[in-house]
């Protein structure tokens, strides 16, 4: 197969890839005043992202059965995967109901105010609260080997202190075009929060992100990511890696947790997912994710996903 043209502006290493096309396609803010003691529940939203940015006071989330997190004003939170968790005024505090469905005063479409608490007791904790869904199947990979949060330091990276308060200014005093730039300033700080947990926290890494820097794994990972349609064979990931089919193997399946060729199906389903998502024709995605048919790939598909191409479509009209 003759190697493909890559243009000078594609990205080839599946992380910088998943960074580039962090695009929002769905954004609702939430500017919370918070008083007394009590805590706001996230329901489960699948394939989003929440963030938590610290206007003022302290706030504690709680993820599953994890340790309640501390963040302090000028803190960012992302808690990716549409995992559900509850962020209050103190650890361990009461559920004042769900953030969905507490009263709210809509400003726009896409953002309210919210308060919470008391309204006879003072304000103790200010924060924007966001929810957010991404084009790109690339950064639904990148999402899905991130830690449960990911807690960044305004005070320690500049350009997430810059941003904070702009981001702020545009949702709280709304402006023709407002909308677009929240979103793309929420867009910057999505990339940010990720570069700054590879930064402080690059043995966490875990999933194809492990493998996409190990010497040997990586160039087969990034290959992987490039051509998910090509009719790749372990052999040929292999040679990719320099290594033999046996060890390759085994090193895959221990850093990523499948084997090669499963995560090859996967990752050709999420492109798939994505490509559906968008409107497009079965029969194109079926050739771009390497199916000989669109009944084969049907196939695979409902076998992979749970669900038919058709529904995918109809469900993201």
């Amino acid at each position: 197969m003759p190697t493909p043209l890559v243009l000078p502006w594609e990205r080839t290493d599946p992380l910088a890839a998943a960074l580039y096309r962090v695009r929002m396609r769905g954004a609702f803010y939430s500017w919370t005043e918070a008083s007394g003691i009590g805590a706001v529940a996230m329901p489960v939203f699948p394939e989003t992202l929440s963030f938590h940015i610290v206007a003022a006071g302290t706030a504690w989330l709680e993820v599953d059965d994890r340790p309640p997190v501390r963040l302090d004003a000028g803190s960012l939170a992302l808690v990716p995967r549409g995992i559900g968790h509850r962020i209050g005024t103190a650890p361990g505090a009461p559920a004042l109901g769900r953030a969905d469905l507490l009263p709210q005063t809509m400003i726009g479409e896409s953002f309210s105010v919210m308060h919470v608490g008391p309204a006879d007791v003072p304000t103790s904790l200010t924060l924007l609260c966001g929810i957010v869904a991404f084009e790109s199947s690339a950064v639904q990979d990148m999402l899905g080997v991130l830690p449960p949060v990911v807690v960044v330091d305004a005070e320690a990276r500049p350009v997430t202190a810059a941003l904070l308060p702009l981001l702020a200014a545009e949702l709280r005093d709304p402006r023709p075009g407002g909308d677009a730039v929240a979103t793309r300033l929420a867009d910057v700080l999505v990339v940010e929060a990720v570069r700054s947990w590879l930064a402080t926290s690059p043995d966490e890494a875990s999933g194809w992100l492990a493998a996409l820097r190990d010497p040997e794994l990586g160039p087969a990972v990034a290959a992987i990511h490039h051509e998910p349609g090509r009719a790749w064979s372990l052999a040929e990931l292999a040679r990719a890696a320099r290594l033999s089919r046996t060890v390759f193997a085994a090193r895959f399946t221990e850093l990523v947790g499948v084997p090669p060729m499963a995560y090859v199906a996967s990752t050709r389903m999420r492109v798939a997912r994505g490509m559906l998502a968008q409107g497009r024709r079965v029969a194109d995605v079926a050739a771009a994710t390497g199916y000989g048919s669109e009944a084969a790939f049907s196939r695979a598909y409902a076998r992979l996903t749970g669900e038919t191409p058709g529904r995918t479509r109809r469900q993201a009209a």
